[in-house]
């Protein structure tokens, strides 16, 4: 009894012990899961952010009136996870930012058409962001709420009444520096004590710079950092503490200050809020992202709506005289249409101009560019006049001077010349515009790109000759005293018969052509030459009174030749290069000055110009042709010219090879010699005919590469 009170009381354990377990997991799984973002919904001056779950959030208002920040605690953005244009009155842009340490935060970075003051008001699972257009910023820098059982958000006030924020102190020590992992590359938190001062910024191709002034800290640099940051780190100095963060080559840093924290977003190359965007030239900043801006506004402020583009969506910093657009207004609608065409309709509305100036673009009116354009000439009058000498390397001293001539850079008092002995230009100008000559010649004063243009003329030629023929005749005498009688006539005297042609053969030995008379040919179409296979009969009994002269004959030849050219040629770009080599013809000419001596050319020879792309393509205009005497066809002693050419314009990459044209000639020739009537007999008719088949064709083909030489 006592062993199975211990095995029940053994297995009452084990139960226990397994309940606890899943109670703990269930309850673990319950504190770890997370909100997600399941809907965003924009309206005209709303949005609507929708959770799975009661939502908590916090609401910034930096410094730009046009510029809103929500943080939602606990949630994930789940497929909102790219920035979005909407179409609607209020919002410009909404940037998503998923935030993974030290905590999860779906944080969305909205920009405003026009400052708006903004109610949050939470529904259930429902944040609701209402915006109006008085221009006045939320009360407080950051608002909590949170959800209830009930459903309703509690405020942080234990009484529910409404009661009024004051500024939060300055911050005077950093904290804590949190290093965050993002989907556009890595984002640095300096959490302060208080509310963080401005900081100033300077930005560099691989590295940023950040002093804050009056803050110090004794926080330890974040343990794991990674791409596209490779090192942080931080130095007090006199009134100020400095960061210096080093990052990968094309990355994009920017700093913002909130509240109580410090954020540099780091964003990787090619990657702009967490959404590549293609880049544009502009002549602020080199390489900005092509954003493109929605305006739906009435009766909205000049300044303010201008204030929008600025340098985080341009690259550009905007100045604008507060007394050239003071109290003017403006009513448009443009969806998604580029930040400079935009920035270009609303200046020419209103009768504005731009000036870029390094990486600043003033708006100023047309009277107030004119007279700074008359003020400027006005004082080039005054500045006293220079004459330097700039050396010319490569290009040609005149084509300079046009060039300069063209540009027209010089004022009035500027005078230009040329010294083609030294290569040198002379110009008397002020300093300002001798300069703009400098950079001129500095940009056209290139190394021209030589070219080496090779070309291989390919000729192939083949032949087949195939020719059969035959010769036959008969002789038949009954005895020697009586008469001999010829199938076909005879070459003996006293033989019968209708005369042939001369016999085939030679006297068979032992016999007298004086005795014995020639076989003769019924047929003769023998070969035309030699035959390179033949057989023949002769006598068919011992006493020679019975003969047969038969002779087939066959021919067949064939031959293939090959010649290669390969004339290569090396020239300047936009200049023509010939080469040329083969033979003169002499020829005769009869006229009233009397016999003269003319020559004609027989030649291979290639004609080209070059023309070099700014992408190493190669345009050239070229010509090709290979002319050879052919002394099996003389007239009047003097051979005929052979002639083959082509003449085109192709587009090369450098150092690629391509066929620029091809000729292609086939002969086939069939010939037929025979008795009429009979050779047209089956098998039979063979000996009464001759045959002569002949195949030849000709093949030539043009190879061009061009080669860049640096």
């Amino acid at each position: 009894m006592k062993i199975k009170n211990r095995n029940v009381i053994a297995a009452a354990g084990f139960v226990l012990s397994l309940s606890i377990m899943l109670v703990s997991s269930v309850t673990s799984y319950a504190a770890i899961k997370e909100t997600e973002i399941t809907g965003i919904e924009v309206l005209d001056n709303a949005i609507q952010i929708k959770a799975d779950a009661p939502i908590t959030y916090k609401l910034y208002r930096p410094e730009d009136p046009f510029r809103v920040t929500v943080d939602i605690e606990g949630a994930r953005l789940g497929k909102f996870v790219d920035k979005m244009f909407p179409d609607r009155a209020g919002v410009t842009e909404i940037e998503p930012v998923q935030i993974l340490n030290p905590a999860t935060v779906a944080r969305f970075n909205i920009l405003l058409q026009s400052p708006a003051t903004i109610t949050p008001e939470v529904r259930d699972t429902v944040l609701v962001l209402a915006m109006n257009g008085d221009g006045k910023p939320a009360s407080a820098d950051a608002e909590e709420s949170k959800m209830t059982d009930d459903g309703l958000a509690a405020s942080d006030a234990d009484d529910g009444t409404d009661t009024s924020e004051t500024d939060p102190a300055a911050a005077e020590e950093i904290v804590q520096l949190l290093f965050n992992k993002t989907a556009g590359g890595a984002e640095l938190v300096l959490k302060g004590d208080g509310a963080m001062p401005e900081p100033e910024v300077f930005k560099f191709e691989d590295r940023v710079i950040i002093d804050i002034p009056d803050i110090s800290t004794s926080a330890p640099l974040p343990p794991d950092i990674a791409a596209p940051v490779k090192h942080i780190s931080y130095k007090e100095e006199k009134d100020k503490l400095r960061v210096t963060i080093d990052f990968e080559a094309g990355a994009k840093a920017s700093v913002a200050a909130l509240d109580d924290e410090l954020v540099v977003d780091i964003a990787s190359k090619g990657i702009s809020g967490g959404k590549g965007e293609p880049a544009m030239k502009t002549a602020c900043q080199g390489e900005v992202k092509k954003q493109p801006v929605s305006f739906d506004v009435q009766d909205a402020d000049l300044a303010a709506i201008i204030g929008i583009l600025n340098y985080d969506m341009t690259g550009c910093n905007i100045v604008i005289n507060p007394d050239d657009v003071k109290g003017k207004k403006i009513t448009m609608k443009l969806l998604n249409v580029p930040w400079d065409q935009a920035l270009d309709i609303i200046l020419k509305t209103f009768g504005l101009e731009k000036i870029s100036e390094g990486n600043v673009i003033r708006v100023v009116t047309k009277n107030t560019l004119q007279e700074e354009q008359k003020a400027d000439a006005a004082t080039k009058e005054l500045i006293g006049i220079e004459t330097k000498v700039f050396l010319v390397n490569y290009a040609n001293v005149d084509k300079i001077k046009d060039s300069i001539d063209k540009a027209k850079i010089l004022t009035s008092r500027g005078n230009l010349s040329t010294d083609p002995r030294t290569r040198s230009i002379i110009v008397k100008d002020i300093p300002s515009s001798l300069e703009e000559v400098q950079k001129l010649i500095v940009t056209l004063d290139k190394p021209t790109p030589q070219v080496l243009i090779e070309a291989r003329m390919v000729e192939v030629s083949k032949n087949f000759d195939y020719e059969l023929g035959v010769e036959w005749g008969g002789y038949w005498t009954p005895t020697a005293t009586k008469s001999a009688f010829n199938l076909v006539g005879s070459t003996s005297s006293g033989a019968t018969g209708i005369n042939g042609s001369q016999a085939v053969t030679t006297v068979p030995s032992g016999t007298s052509g004086t005795t014995t008379p020639y076989f003769p040919t019924l047929v003769n179409v023998p070969t035309s030459g030699a035959p390179t296979g033949a057989f023949t009969l002769g006598y068919l009994n011992a006493a020679r009174t019975l003969g047969l002269d038969l002779r087939i004959s066959a021919l067949e030849s064939s031959g293939r030749g090959r010649i290669i050219s390969n004339p290569k040629v090396m020239t300047v770009d936009n200049e023509q290069a010939v080469i040329k080599q083969g033979q003169k013809i002499p020829y005769s000419t009869v006229s009233n000055a009397g016999t003269q001596v003319q020559f004609i050319d027989a030649a291979l020879s290639l004609t080209v110009v070059p023309h070099v792309g700014p992408d190493k393509s190669i345009l050239l205009n070229i010509q090709v042709s290979k002319d050879s005497a052919d002394f099996s066809q003389v007239s009047q002693g003097l051979p005929t010219i052979t002639t083959n050419e082509a003449t085109t314009q192709v587009l090369i990459k450098d150092g690629e090879t391509v066929v620029m044209g091809g000729i292609l000639t086939s002969t086939e020739q069939e010939n037929e010699n025979a008795v009429p009537g009979i050779s047209k007999i089956p098998l039979l008719g063979a000996l009464f005919k001759h045959n002569l088949k002949t195949i030849t064709s000709d093949e030539l083909l043009i190879f061009i590469t061009p080669r860049v030489i640096e």
